[in-house]
């Protein structure tokens, strides 16, 4: 079967202006060829430093019958060698020094999908990049032919359209010819420094957008000055903020052993779209905190769900595709609703506009200086904030490539993931937040976590705790006293597996009975874990974090001190 074939005026074809043909003249491709072309060969000429020039796109069949008669000859033989072609009955070989020419209604010139590009550095970025744009080199190599690139879809940025190259360059005051060139590049790069935007020369949709006075793109300040001067709350220590609740909903456990995988560090904004704390499907889509805002105190609380250097859930992240929830990425949900409707019929914070009050952005500024110090990344932003719903959808102008997002350094929102489609946090006013967390945000909007270390009670107080306290089941002699721990540890650790009780049936087929008790009443004190009398990952966790609230020692191991602060420390 033969491939389509197009003649010049086809609906389905669009021009390309005539600067950009090495022989001056109207070039056409497909329509969604043509507006994938018009974004790539801007970035070819970006990245190479290099111009580019279209030495053949489509290829109406007369001129490819043309070329077969030119470049080949008719023979008579039997037997078809590979390099011959086949047409109008006959078979043709390859005159001497003659390159190599597709059968007519074989070609991809035929059909509007194939380019002939060049030079060498423009085909270079075509060849690394041009996959996700669309394009690809596959038939080209085949062919031994370096500039030949087919379009085969697959565009991730296909909702972009077309960029014009001519209206591009009256924005940035060059001469007007329609084609982005070198020249183009440099006064973009000095238009994008102007305007406070990454000066790549690349016309992203952060830059047209700021181009077409659209969205907001925010630079507070260079990543060169990636942390604050200083940070109201204080960093993280041993990968928990001592002023959030890491007790409440704490869900490292449920991915024990993840770990990131690189890229540069980056923040990111979500919000909740409910009215209280989301319960995250035990763990499964939950971010690494959660804030909710008391409008009537004017004050935040937070949550903290995952450590700073464990990557959490509330991302999609594609298999085979690009890395989003495991790249460097600290993610914060805010209690509230991108969408104005929607917060209106439930009574939800409209976080547009809840932001707009200082109270509530220097709120958020502290929470963001304290995670930027303590991840360094940059407090700015270079991405446009699209109101919703304009900003939902995978293919929403803003929304970053793969590579984008691999490279990425700074704070962005769900609506700028790849692979992604939710449109939240909207159009948050990003530029002030940044601001007042370089500043330094007063500490006291925080409010004291319902979970914060009280420490033990003593005296009196833990005497009448200890009575409603059960008995620590394991044996305890001097020099040995036994604990709940690893299977894999000393004779004292007792993993649930095997005996070393005071009670000779604690031990059965399911697990150890006092340590499940112990589970339960963890589970009581708001932890999430299972209660199956086993010790692992889950309960290593959550002994550490009760540990830490208790001011005793962080080693993991349930004995005696971890058993009893299970009921003696407070729950506020």
């Amino acid at each position: 079967m033969s491939l389509l074939t197009l003649s010049r005026g086809d609906a389905r074809l669009r021009d390309l202006p005539r600067s950009w043909s090495n022989q001056g003249r109207h070039e056409q491709l497909q329509r969604e060829a043509a507006e994938s072309l018009s974004h790539l060969v801007a970035l070819a000429v970006a990245k190479s430093g290099s111009n580019f020039q279209l030495y053949d796109a489509l290829r109406p069949i007369e001129e490819q019958i043309e070329m077969l008669q030119r470049n080949y000859r008719r023979v008579s033989r039997a037997r078809y060698k590979d390099d011959d072609r086949s047409w109008d009955g006959s078979t043709w070989e390859r005159r001497a020094g003659r390159p190599p020419t597709a059968s007519p209604r074989w070609s991809k010139h035929g059909s509007g999908l194939a380019v002939d590009i060049h030079p060498g550095p423009i085909q270079d970025v075509f060849r690394r990049e041009g996959r996700a744009w669309g394009w690809s080199w596959d038939e080209g190599q085949k062919l031994g032919e370096a500039w030949h690139f087919v379009f085969v879809g697959g565009n991730r940025y296909a909702s972009r359209g077309w960029l014009d190259h001519a209206w591009v360059q009256e924005v940035v005051g060059a001469e007007v010819d329609g084609k982005i060139g070198v020249g183009t590049v440099k006064l973009i790069k000095a238009w994008q420094t102007e305007h406070g935007l990454e000066a790549d020369g690349i016309v992203g949709p952060g830059t047209k957008a700021a181009m077409q006075g659209k969205g907001e793109a925010v630079v507070v300040t260079p990543p060169s000055a990636a942390k604050p001067a200083g940070d109201a709350l204080g960093v993280a220590v041993d990968g928990v903020f001592p002023w959030a609740d890491a007790t409440t909903q704490a869900f490292d456990a449920k991915h024990p052993g993840q770990e990131y995988k690189g890229g540069a560090p980056k923040g990111l904004l979500h919000s909740t779209e409910t009215g209280t704390w989301p319960g995250y499907g035990g763990g499964s889509s939950a971010p690494h905190m959660t804030v909710r805002f008391d409008l009537a105190g004017k004050s935040i609380e937070a949550r903290q769900h995952f450590r700073i250097d464990r990557p959490s859930r509330a991302l999609a992240n594609k298999p085979g595709g690009v890395e989003t929830n495991n790249w460097s990425v600290f993610q914060i949900e805010v209690i509230g609703s991108c969408d104005r409707a929607f917060a209106s019929k439930h009574g939800y914070p409209f976080l547009p506009d809840l932001l707009q009050q200082a109270w509530a952005r220097d709120a958020l500024a502290a929470v963001v200086a304290s995670v930027s110090a303590s991840l360094d990344i940059p407090l700015a932003s270079t991405v446009s904030w699209v109101a919703y719903p304009g900003s939902y959808g995978e293919q929403a102008t803003q929304r970053l490539s793969g590579d984008d997002w691999t490279s990425y350094s700074g704070w962005l929102g769900h609506q700028h993931v790849p692979e992604n489609d939710h449109g939240d946090p909207g159009d948050l006013p990003v530029a002030a937040i940044l601001t007042a967390a370089r500043g330094g945000a007063p500490a006291q909007i925080i409010t004291p976590p319902s979970s914060a270390p009280a420490g033990l009670p003593s005296g009196k107080d833990a005497l009448v705790a200890l009575i409603a306290a059960p008995d620590f089941p394991l044996l305890r002699t001097p020099g040995a006293v036994c604990y709940y721990g690893p299977a894999d540890g000393p004779i004292e650790s007792v993993s649930g597996k095997s005996p070393n009780s005071l009670h000779p049936g604690e031990i059965v087929d399911d697990g150890a009975e006092g340590l499940r008790t112990w589970q339960a009443q963890m589970v009581e004190r708001g932890y999430s874990l299972d209660v199956d009398g086993r010790y692992g990952d889950e309960s290593a966790a959550a002994a550490e974090n009760l540990q830490r609230l208790a001011g005793i020692t962080q080693d993991q191991q349930i004995g005696p001190d971890t058993w009893y602060a299970a009921w003696l420390l407070p729950v506020k």
